[in-house]
């Protein structure tokens, strides 16, 4: 992260999850800051991600591309059927 602006933030937490927090870093042998960063990267990538496929099965809906309720049963049918 060499030439990246950082700033420090803080957060309230639960003693329990701090616990875990200090317990994780130290099996992954890194420090807490970092595995912070990582879980925040994660949650934000995982978030925008989710927010994508939404967008795009809205677009599905505007254009129709959508199947009725009972379509989606036979389906469902027809799959538990090819077991």
């Amino acid at each position: 992260m060499t030439g990246i602006q950082k700033q420090t933030i803080s957060a309230e937490v639960p003693r329990s999850l701090v616990r875990k927090v200090d317990a994780l870093a130290k099996d992954l042998d890194r420090s807490k800051s970092w595995l912070i960063r990582e879980a925040l990267t994660n949650l934000i990538h995982n978030y925008e991600r989710r927010h994508q496929e939404i967008l795009k099965g809205l677009e599905d809906v505007r254009a129709g591309r959508t199947i009725s309720n009972e379509e989606m049963h036979d389906f469902v049918r027809a799959l538990k059927a090819s077991r």
